[in-house]
């Protein structure tokens, strides 16, 4: 599904004020336990099970912020999102230093 912020696009009207501003929320709470599930899942010495647990969440926030990027970010910060996912899943695929640090600068990006 691909809509655009400004004006009716794609038959999809444009949020009210009060939706944009939960959308954005909604994003801006999802990168930040992305954020935050990705630092603890790369440091050392993490148990395979904690492991599990924060990529569910890092899975899960990701989702969120798939489902409001169209609307909450800007057109330039959506390029970087769909860098984020491929990323990530390459991160999930091949845990590389290389593919950590593409990761951690796509979030660095998302939240600047």
């Amino acid at each position: 599904m691909s809509s655009e912020v400004s004006g009716v696009q794609g038959g999809q009207p444009q949020p009210s004020p009060e939706e944009l501003e939960r959308y954005k929320k909604d994003y801006n709470e999802g990168l930040k336990l992305f954020q935050k599930a990705f630092q603890e899942y790369t440091k050392p010495d993490v148990e395979a099970h904690k492991k599990a647990k924060l990529q569910d969440v890092m899975d899960k926030a990701l989702n969120v912020m798939n489902e409001t990027a169209c609307v909450a970010i800007s057109e330039g910060k959506q390029k970087k999102e769909v860098e984020l996912n491929a990323h990530y899943q390459a991160f999930v695929d091949n845990p590389t230093p290389e593919n950590q640090q593409k990761v951690a600068e796509d979030l660095s990006a998302l939240s600047s």
